[in-house]
């Protein structure tokens, strides 16, 4: 008798993709056709790769294998058969190689929606971030040794990035990893990378350091690719342990020491820092990305098990405070997945442009930094509140949710805290001029809203989050509300998207979850039930599955 996995997950048989509507009304405004592959991937997830991640997060996690039987250094992490299995499997739907060969990251960033697993994805995230710099900034003869390494059919390479020092944390200006030169490599030597996620699993990896003589700060940073196998096929770096951690238990998370380790200059000895930035806002995109998506497996679970699980005489989901949950929990991730989805859209085209960066590239990192912060925290809302909707069960180990829940906890932590996501943003906010590309942007959203009444409301209310957002900017307390700005401007944004989605499109369901969106976030004592019930309609997609 074969275990069914199906008994204790009642979404394993959806399409993560083609089911799911609303994110389908965002791509269709987006213009954005995603291949079969993502149709495919979207099946895989639901039917397969949940369970596989759950037994690798519960009983399979990875090893430190640091010596062979012959006494020499190896550094590797041993990982499941499976672990391995679903890896490569995920690769093979072109996750990593489209980006490379067809410049297609929405692929990457739509695939990541999908996949949402934390740990496994952080691994293909940190080995997109490896390609993406190694083919974009490297020479001719690194790109052209390595890269086609990345996207082979046969065992292809995985990637890391090795940025963080335990005394500096999110400050790269307090790195103190050393690079020397040594005819066309570098020598990099520092004991000090302190969360070096996919270590021992990575074949290459993104490695920030500064030359002898730089300045001091983060100006003085250069970025270099670092192969896990120097060219004479010994191991590049020593792996000193693993973390235990909370979550995303499927990517290793070590502590690495380089000690004259080979490496290649990515770009120029200027520019480390902003390429370093520049790689870094893949993953924030990602990180956004996935939260969404675990926030999105959450709710349909959630809702899923409100429909089947009878209370005090009825279904769960005929109970008034139940509807109202989900509708408002439903708000939350549309909502994030919208802005999520833009922020990919708008890196996605601007992946050419290398520094000094364009107005559309500070645009487009405008938005990563917003996304990243709304969709965490809106994932963990999401994530906590679908436990409870399955009241005792929603707290047990023996089912997903809880792992939901642990896994977006983290993406409010990694690629930058709140306050990091908040500082980058007035930074560039200050520096930039941003604000005003960014108004002007929402006044082309405000466009495709034909409802009058509605477009009055929200032009009021952006006019009202703007005249706000310039207060706090031009306040000597600036950074004191930085992460009012970054709220503030998030939810506004994501508030006249996800309107203008539903206008464009014709999704007159989706426009009830905008109202109840924005009621939530700009006029909280407003609630209407019936709006509540026209929007808990739109929702019943989530109770139907593809073939």
């Amino acid at each position: 008798m074969r275990f069914d996995f199906s008994r204790i997950f009642l979404s394993s048989n959806v399409n993560f993709y083609s089911d799911d509507g609303p994110m389908q009304r965002v791509l269709e405004f987006l213009k954005y056709r995603g291949r079969d592959e993502l149709s495919s991937l979207g099946k895989y997830v639901s039917s397969e790769m949940v369970e596989e991640a759950m037994f690798i997060d519960h009983y399979s996690k990875p090893v430190l294998q640091t010596w062979d039987v012959l006494d020499e250094r190896m550094d590797g992490v041993w990982i499941s058969p499976s672990h391995v299995h679903v890896i490569d499997r995920l690769q093979s739907f072109g996750v990593i190689s489209r980006p490379i060969l067809e410049k297609d990251l929405m692929h990457h960033f739509i695939s990541g929606y999908l996949i949402s697993d934390s740990g496994l994805f952080c691994t293909l995230t940190l080995t997109m971030q490896t390609a993406y710099a190694l083919q974009k900034y490297g020479n001719d003869h690194v790109r052209n040794t390595y890269l086609n390494r990345f996207i082979s059919h046969e065992n292809p390479w995985l990637g890391a990035t090795y940025y963080t020092e335990i005394q500096g944390g999110s400050d790269l200006g307090a790195n103190r990893t050393v690079a020397v030169p040594d005819g066309d490599a570098w020598r990099i030597t520092g004991s000090d990378k302190y969360f070096a996620s996919n270590s021992g699993l990575a074949d290459a990896s993104v490695v920030t350091a500064r030359i002898q003589g730089a300045p001091q700060g983060a100006k003085g940073i250069s970025t270099f690719f670092v192969p896990a196998l120097d060219s004479n096929g010994n191991p590049n770096y020593r792996i000193r342990r693993l973390k235990d951690k909370l979550g995303t238990i499927a990517v290793p998370t070590g502590e690495v020491e380089l000690d004259h380790s080979e490496g290649y200059l990515l770009g120029d000895l200027q520019t480390g820092i902003y390429i370093a930035m520049e790689i870094l806002t893949v993953s924030r995109i990602d990180d956004a990305i996935a939260a969404v998506g675990i926030a999105r497996k959450a709710l349909w679970e959630a809702y899923r098990y409100a429909q089947k699980r009878e209370a005090f005489g009825k279904a769960l989901s005929n109970h008034p405070l139940v509807q109202r949950d989900l509708v408002e929990m439903e708000a939350e991730v549309e909502a994030s997945m919208a802005i999520s989805i833009l922020s990919a859209s708008l890196f996605s085209g601007v992946w050419d442009v290398r520094p000094p960066y364009s107005r559309e590239y500070h645009f487009a990192r405008t938005l990563s930094h917003m996304a990243k912060n709304l969709a965490s925290w809106s994932s963990d809302y999401v994530t906590r509140y679908a436990m409870e909707l399955l009241g005792g069960k929603g707290f047990l180990h023996e089912f997903p949710i809880e792992k939901f829940h642990r896994d977006s906890i983290v993406t409010s932590i990694w690629e930058g805290t709140s306050n990091i996501q908040a500082l980058d943003l007035l930074e560039v906010l200050l520096k930039k001029d941003v604000l005003k590309d960014l108004r002007e942007y929402l006044s082309k959203l405000l466009e495709e809203i034909s409802d009058k009444d509605i477009r009055s409301t929200m032009d009021d209310m952006v006019r009202d989050s703007f005249s706000r957002a310039a207060n706090y900017l031009s306040s000597e307390q600036r950074e004191f509300y930085a992460k009012d700005v970054l709220d503030l401007l998030a939810t506004t944004t994501a508030s006249v998207l996800l309107y203008a989605v539903a206008f464009k499109t014709g999704d007159t369901g989706m426009r009830m979850i905008a109202t109840v969106y924005r009621w939530k976030h700009f006029d909280p004592e407003r609630k209407e039930p019936e709006i509540y019930k026209f929007a808990l309609k739109h929702m019943e997609w989530m109770a139907h599955s593809s073939p």
